[in-house]
């Protein structure tokens, strides 16, 4: 369609050179093929470019008869009497045309406005004069939103219908092309495309903004997959995410996430995912680049992140920038929303459950902002009624989060971002003891433009997780609380030079924990203990550089030096080389006072990433990353429990290192309305921890003689095909991917199921997803997801014992035995508002219907001894029956 635009524009500007000797060289042909398709294929292999209403060249073929000739002669016989012409331009561009005074050229004209429906500006820089065929030029500049002036993210930048760049965290592009004329367009979903006739001759900047505008059928997508990301990035966009089936009217950003390649979790009431075969604690979780520990309100039912806050999201489940460190499997970079600079908005959403607010404007007109949001549930009535294996009719849930961005900007190139996040829940399933975890999260953030090309930032930060677990009964009352916190500090720099994009950094964070204080009340038996604090420094140093080695070939090579100490003061427990660790097993301990180093680690972690463009619509790519994690995840369960606590590397826990290899193979069809790719992958994470049969791991201060160490391997192919365009757009993706354990101790207690390879509690060889999204309309979707995956490992007693008339299982081999597979269908009606451009409120309903068919999945497996020593084994499903819902969102 742009081709189009470019030859009229040409057109209207009279343009009658005479052509030379560009279309000397000879046809070759093995048989007949379309005109326009022939053409295309030449551009691939001669410095050619042709410009043509590809309607008109259609009716045209090139056969075997044309061998020999020259493609001029060719052309000139093939369009004789069609009274289509050819000229030269700029000395590499051939321009179909057709007489000016043609009636049939007027109609088309028309035709193509009519379906362009988009206004095309012209720009050119430089002089005219100075143009030399072939000069190399750069184009730069920035995307910003119309309305609240901030930079656009993951904007599509082409030129002449094919991609070439893509904007980076600041909105920002850069393209090198040849000097001449081209249709320059920027798109990104819910975005009016803006089209731009272009002349360009010299090095020059084309900055743009665009207007959100409701979307229309055949909308052009970023894709998760495109061909410009990296191996394994996904970049998720917020409009899918409000336009997909929800559970009790929540948008949740985490269950999203779960439906990627290569992405699992445990259950629906399971907090957070495992990526690649790795644990929950293996992904690194950032909002406005703060750590978040807990991402689910409600045990794992909700998401602790309000879709309203959130500008976009980064996913990474390999090949992962060097400026990201300390989790060994992903990461997830959430960035909210800045406030609007010119004028007031509002957006939020009425569901059964919940209620959510945002807010944004000027503080001061162009200079200052402020984006607030809010949500808080108001129901329990609705959990108590869900049909279910677990007993919900006592539950009761309670949760808020908010978060707050203000931005100052002092000059065009500083700007001041202060933000803040928080979120607490109280909840309590089939019983009186209260859970009550909370997060916090704040930041301060400047921004600063050196020049063109040299910017950088430097954030300081402080994030919060804590809980308290209650009990109010009188004789076992309790309060146990748990708390960490974490101060940061971070330096990030970008150099841009000719075809180098270098990024370079520091960050420091500085952990204190407080891994359990238990107090009992006056008349409780509950007897009170305190463990010590722990504190760990976490600083990393790293660099990369994206270099574009040729129009094919981008290479983005980078390290990162990570260091860590965990600091007194403390005690380390020396335990008898000649006998397992137990704590009869204690020799001596060495004390460390404040300051003191207890143990150091430190690591280099290389990165690279490759992608290879074999044509416009096909690249190879590779990714390879090294990464040390110095935190564990101390659980006995396979979903993240309440109670869960983390330990930092030690003595006895050394730090994890994980090593991923991915390669994947991606390609478009149908001029990018299909997009597929195959991605594979291996890993090898050392120094996981795994648990005793029988420890107590909350509240020990021998927690070394409660873990063993062993390494992980994980290996997987992931598959996915996509259509992003028309009326019916979706994606099919399946992975299998295994994630097996050993721990092989020197001792028997050190070891699980005697040394051999074991299944980690979360894999799952067998997951498929399908969603799709079909609109009857501009206004009406039907959306839908359905899930299935293999059940996953669980121990099992195979028989049991009796002492003294108490039944005692005996266990089966660690992870030996399997839950049944998990398969679920969602489907939802959404109906948006209308599509007048000025309206006081655009309101949209979302129908939605969880768990369709009312499969009863499995969240674990009880037994009980029939009394003859045998074992009945029983399924508990959390949530066993459809389950519908009603939500208003809305936005002013």
């Amino acid at each position: 369609m742009k081709r189009t635009l470019l030859l009229i524009t040409f057109l209207l500007l009279g343009v009658n050179i005479k052509a030379q000797d560009l279309l000397s060289f000879k046809v070759e042909v093995e048989q007949s093929q379309p005109l326009p398709t022939y053409l295309l294929a030449l551009e691939e292999r001669h410095d050619v470019k042709f410009f043509f209403a590809e309607e008109w060249l259609l009716p045209f073929e090139i056969t075997i008869s044309a061998n020999g000739k020259t493609i001029r002669d060719a052309l000139n016989l093939i369009l004789e009497d069609s009274g289509i012409h050819f000229e030269e331009h700029f000395g590499y561009a051939i321009i179909f045309v057709k007489d000016p005074r043609n009636e049939e050229r007027r109609d088309s004209i028309l035709r193509v406005a009519t379906i362009t429906r988009k206004s095309v500006d012209q720009t050119i820089i430089g002089d005219a004069r100075s143009f030399k065929p072939g000069k190399r030029v750069q184009l730069k500049g920035i995307v910003k939103d119309e309305v609240s002036g901030n930079p656009m993210k993951d904007v599509i930048v082409m030129l002449n219908d094919r991609e070439v760049a893509s904007t980076d965290e600041y909105g920002a592009y850069k393209l090198v092309t040849i000097s001449g004329g081209y249709i320059l367009s920027f798109s990104y979903p819910n975005y009016r495309e803006k089209v731009i006739d272009l002349r360009i001759y010299d090095d020059g900047d084309v900055n743009v903004f665009l207007e959100e505008t409701p979307v229309i059928l055949d909308e052009v997508v970023v894709s998760e997959q495109a061909l410009t990301n990296r191996i394994g990035e996904s970049s998720l966009k917020m409009t899918d995410l409000k336009r997909s089936p929800t559970f009790l009217g929540e948008r949740d950003l985490v269950k999203q996430i779960q439906l990627q390649p290569g992405v699992t979790t445990v259950s629906e009431v399971a907090t957070g995912f495992n990526v690649r075969g790795g644990g929950v604690d293996q992904n690194l979780v950032l909002y406005d680049n703060i750590p978040v520990f807990n991402t689910s309100h409600a045990f794992g039912f909700f998401t602790a992140f309000n879709s309203e806050a959130i500008q976009q999201v980064q996913f990474y489940r390999g090949g992962i920038p060097s400026q990201f460190g300390g989790r060994a499997s992903s990461v997830l970079d959430i960035t909210s929303k800045e406030g609007a600079y010119d004028q007031w908005h509002g957006s939020g959403g009425i569901g059964i459950i919940s209620s959510q607010l945002a807010l944004s404007g000027p503080i001061k007109r162009d200079t200052a902002s402020i984006h607030a949001s809010f949500r808080t549930s108001y129901s329990n009535w609705l959990l108590q009624s869900i049909k279910s294996d677990y007993d919900l009719r006592y539950a009761s849930v309670k949760f808020y989060d908010a978060s707050i961005k203000l931005t100052q900007k002092f000059t065009a190139r500083t700007k001041l971002t202060l933000s803040a996040y928080s979120s607490s829940d109280e909840f309590s399933l089939t019983n009186d003891t209260t859970y009550m975890p909370r997060n916090l999260a704040s930041s301060i953030k400047l921004d600063h433009i050196f020049n063109e090309k040299f910017f950088g930032s430097v954030t300081a930060s402080f994030g919060q997780f804590s809980y308290t677990m209650s009990e109010p009964e009188e004789h076992q009352a309790f309060e146990l609380k748990y708390e960490i916190q974490y101060p940061s500090l971070r330096l990030d720099f970008h150099v841009e030079k000719q075809k180098h994009k270098i990024s370079f950094g520091a960050q420091s964070t500085l952990y204190t924990f407080q891994p359990g204080d238990l107090t009992g009340s006056k008349n409780s038996s509950t007897v009170n203990f305190i463990m010590p604090d722990e504190k760990a420094l976490e600083s990393g140093l790293y660099i990369s550089d994206a270099l574009e080695i040729s129009n094919k070939l981008l290479i983005e090579a980078g390290a990162r030096y990570s260091m860590y100490h965990r600091l007194g003061q403390g005690v380390t427990y020396l335990y008898d080389d000649n006998k397992a660790r137990e704590p009869m097993n204690i020799k001596d301990s060495i004390t460390y006072t404040g300051g003191d180093v207890m143990k150091m680690y430190q690591g280099l972690e290389p990165r690279l990433s490759m992608r290879y463009t074999l044509n416009d619509n096909s690249a190879i790519k590779f990714g390879y990353n090294r990464i040390f994690q110095y935190l564990h995840l101390v659980t006995n369960t396979a979903a993240v429990a309440p109670v869960d606590i983390w330990q930092t590397s030690n003595e006895y826990f050394k730090p994890q290192r994980a090593d991923q290899v991915s390669l994947g193979y991606y390609k478009n069809f149908n001029n990018n309305v299909y997009e597929t790719f195959v991605e594979s992958f291996y890993k090898e994470v050392q120094n996981t921890l795994d648990f005793k049969d029988g420890s107590q791991l909350i509240l020990n201060k021998h927690l070394e003689t409660a873990l063993i160490s062993g390494h992980s391997t994980s290996y997987g192919v992931e598959l996915s095909a996509a259509k992003v365009k028309g009326r019916l757009t979706g994606t099919f993706s399946y992975t299998f991917s295994r994630s097996l354990r050993q721990t092989d101790g020197r001792f028997p207690t050190e070891r699980i199921n005697d040394g051999k390879t074991y299944s980690s509690n979360y894999d799952q060889p067998h997951v498929g997803t399908v969603t799709w999204r079909y609109a009857f309309s501009r206004r009406h979707f039907f959306a839908g997801t359905f899930t299935y995956h293999t059940g996953r490992p669980t121990s099992l007693p195979t028989s049991f014992y009796q002492i003294d008339g108490v039944s005692i299982p005996n266990f089966s081999e660690r992870n030996k035995f399997r839950i049944p597979d998990y398969h679920r269908l969602d489907v939802a009606f959404i109906i948006e508002g209308n599509h007048k451009r000025k309206k006081l409120l655009d309101g949209t309903w979302i129908v939605s219907f969880y768990n369709v068919y009312s499969r009863k999945n499995a969240y674990s497996l009880y037994f009980e001894d029939n009394g003859k020593g045998m074992v009945t084994t029983y399924k508990l499903s959390v949530i066993g029956s459809i389950i519908p819902s009603v939500t208003y969102s809305f936005k002013f």
